[in-house]
């Protein structure tokens, strides 16, 4: 049966699709033109209409249709197969769905209500430009700094004082109270009391409905795509709260919303900078004066989906929130949501003997040449100090050069740390040097950069002037007594054994680390090979290369074992997480050629190395519905094979990312002859040298995987 991606590529093409933000010129059987995601004069940006498949030789950047379009607009998997669904005329709810009855309802009833909210918004925009009882309203917001340009841009509204106003335009638009109350712009009142006396708008029995806001200056909230899907309201009067946002509807959830997102989107991805702040005046005068990059936490919790959504565009997240006591711990909150959230890259670090610690008693000495698996965060994130007591707005209106040399110069992580964390201490008492170092010591043993952590080590020790040896053995001793963390943690339970996605015991961290020790060696892999790859020329003439092109463009019988071998990795990585830090080191998801085996490597990827991760709830709670077909297929193909344990089961992991490695680099190495082959028949010298020496790139790294993983032939 055909799959909901099969469906959608089968309909949308991809040079149809880059083309609408690259301007493509043909190049031989390809398309050419400058990357969208680096800055480039040379194009190094290719389209492969007969592979629908596209790829930067420049920033190496690739894929599909997918991972174009969630890359270009900061979307992630669900938000671009609805995308593309809807531009293809593909029903989403005809794939995989338990019940596409309910679940067309369900969409239908989504797409009624972006339009009643589109309606609401517009209402409330000709409120505040019209209305004389908005007044107030306009003398506020230009109270405020902000100009009748941000007016417009952010489409700013006023929600008049009286109970029914919007309520009784949208009725007379045809929509139902139902739908208005879904919608989360009335509440239901309550029959035969209060205000139903006096109500004009009828609800049978029930007493009808009143408008939701009411005295206050309303801003739309968008989502990434720029779809209305709620709205927050700033009280004018005396009312409260202050700030009102709507409820939690089919379309709208607080904590998973970034105001302004939309807007600042190909900004964040410009400046590769992304800054949060706290407030929605906070985010629109900071875009009037130009730091287009920034939006807006709704209230002002910062929480793991804010993140997961910013990471698509950007891994440098700069906190701005106010400078108050609230606005502190808002930022610790940040702070910790943000690196949750992010992805983690495991690195070899050589063990090296610590200068300190070899003079102390009972010190072994390990030996050379022993590496062990780090984890680092793949983001930047960092602090914007601002004078205390101003809020952002009213910093860039002071000053905006206050403003702009924060925003150039934000304060990293570690050093924000120094400052808060011995903020009310005075480091001239014995004890609050003790309080010091028992709150930056642990900050200090969470940086994996040796020199890094050197440094802070001795900034710490020359701030309360303390002997740098003796904080580094409490730090030592700091660092032995913490519990695993980052990738081994996420997935290991009390008893030191690991389980799969379905909570079915898999082999033991111990057993693992015992059988690799003994030098035990089985693998099913070592017997297969990816089928197709024969041995490598690396510089075919040009008939060879006519004939590989012919097999290397399209869905040809390599590609489709290529995937084989793709559903089998994602098998067991699924079946045996402890595996993934061994493979993640080797394969990326840009290696993978299928567009489902990819998104469920990049979920799973994510999932294993974030401690807070739902690992051990059900897996359709964080894979789209339509992959779990894939799921199930990459979980047969590992269960039709002989099961392996220890040693044989991480060799036949290794072994098979690096085939997948390889198979990816032949895919580039065939491209990039056909590269060369179309610059030479047009003469462009320049071009042929640079397309060689990336040639030369792969071949070194094709030898290294060869002679490596004894992979000839």
């Amino acid at each position: 049966m055909t799959s909901l991606i099969e469906a959608i590529k089968a309909k949308i093409d991809v040079a149809e699709e880059v083309g609408q933000v690259v301007a493509l010129r043909k190049s031989g059987k390809s398309l050419q033109g400058l990357c969208p995601f680096h800055n480039e004069r040379t194009p190094s940006f290719y389209v492969f209409p007969d592979s629908q498949t596209w790829r930067c030789f420049g920033c190496n950047e690739g894929g599909d249709v997918f991972t174009f379009v969630e890359k270009q607009q900061g979307l992630d998997f669900r938000d671009a197969l609805h995308y593309l669904a809807e531009k293809a005329g593909v029903a989403v709810e005809d794939f995989g769905g338990a019940n596409p009855e309910q679940a067309r309802e369900a969409n239908a009833l989504k797409e009624k209500l972006r339009k009643l909210n589109e309606e609401a918004a517009l209402w409330f925009h000709q409120m505040l430009l019209r209305s004389q009882d908005a007044a107030k309203a306009r003398a506020y917001i230009q109270s405020r700094g902000i100009t009748a340009e941000s007016v417009m841009s952010f489409s700013l509204g006023y929600a008049p004082e009286g109970w029914d106003g919007l309520s009784k335009y949208l009725l007379g638009q045809g929509y139902t109270e139902y739908e208005l109350e879904q919608a989360g712009l009335v509440r239901a009142r309550e029959a035969g009391r209060g205000l139903a006396a006096t109500s004009t708008v009828g609800r049978d029995q029930s007493g009808g409905v009143y408008d939701y806001f009411r005295d206050r200056i309303v801003f739309p909230i968008r989502d990434i795509r720029g779809r209305v899907i709620g709205f927050g309201g700033r009280a004018l009067g005396d009312h409260h709260p202050k700030y009102l946002n709507s409820p939690q509807t089919a379309l709208f959830e607080k904590n998973n919303v970034l105001y302004a997102l939309d807007m600042a989107r190909d900004a964040i991805k410009f400046a590769k900078q992304v800054i949060i702040v706290e407030g929605y005046v906070d985010a629109i005068i900071a875009h009037q004066y130009g730091t287009k990059q920034t939006v807006a936490c709704i209230g002002s919790a910062i929480t793991e989906k804010h993140i997961q959504q910013i990471k698509k565009l950007t891994k440098q997240v700069t906190l701005a929130l106010d400078p108050d006591e609230a606005g502190v711990a808002a930022t610790e909150h940040g702070i910790q949501e943000a690196l949750k959230a992010f992805d983690r890259t495991v690195v070899p670090v050589p063990l090296t003997s610590d200068r300190h610690m070899m003079r102390s008693p009972g010190y072994k000495r390990e030996p050379r040449g022993m590496i062990r698996l780090e984890e680092r965060v793949d983001a930047e994130i960092n602090v914007l100090q601002l004078p205390m007591g101003e809020d952002p707005d009213e910093v860039i209106r002071r000053d905006y050069s206050v403003w702009a040399y924060a925003v150039a110069h934000p304060l990293p992580l570690i050093d924000y740390y120094f400052v808060a964390k011995t903020s009310g201490l005075n480091l001239q008492e014995a004890a609050d040097k003790s309080e010091a170092a028992k709150r930056l010591l642990p900050v200090i043993g969470s940086i994996s950069d040796r020199v890094k952590r050197d440094a802070y080590l001795r900034k710490l020790a020359t701030m309360i002037s303390i002997d740098e040896r003796s904080l580094n053995e409490e730090l030592q001793r700091i660092l032995r007594g913490q519990k695993s963390t980052g990738v081994t943690a996420a997935f290991s339970d009390r008893t030191g054994q690991y389980r799969d996605f379905r909570g079915a015991k898999s082999v033991t961290s111990q057993s693992l680390t015992k059988n690799l020790q003994s030098g035990d060696d089985v693998s099913d892999a070592e017997k297969s090979e990816v089928p197709g790859e024969g041995s490598v020329q690396y510089f075919p003439t040009n008939s060879q290369l006519d004939q590989k092109s012919q097999a290397t463009f399209g869905l040809d019988k390599r590609i489709i074992n290529r995937i084989k071998w793709e559903d089998y990795l994602i098998g067991l990585l699924l079946q045996n997480p402890e595996l993934f830090p061994h493979v993640c080191g080797i394969i990326t998801d840009g290696d993978f050629a299928g567009t489902d085996t990819r998104e469920l490597y990049r979920i799973f990827n994510s999932v294993y190395q974030r401690d807070a991760s739902p690992l051990f709830q059900s897996i359709e709670q964080f894979v789209p519905s339509a992959l779990l077909e894939s799921v199930g297929r990459a979980w047969k193909s590992v269960e039709s094979r002989s099961p392996l344990e220890g040693a044989g089961l991480l060799k036949d992991a290794v072994q098979c990312a690096t085939r997948l490695k390889r198979a990816r680099l032949l895919q580039s190495n065939t491209e990039l002859q056909y590269l060369v082959r179309g610059a030479k028949e047009v003469g462009d010298g320049v071009r042929v040298q640079q397309l060689q020496l990336q040639l030369m790139d792969i071949y070194r790294q094709l030898r290294t995987i060869d002679s490596a993983m004894h992979l000839q032939g």
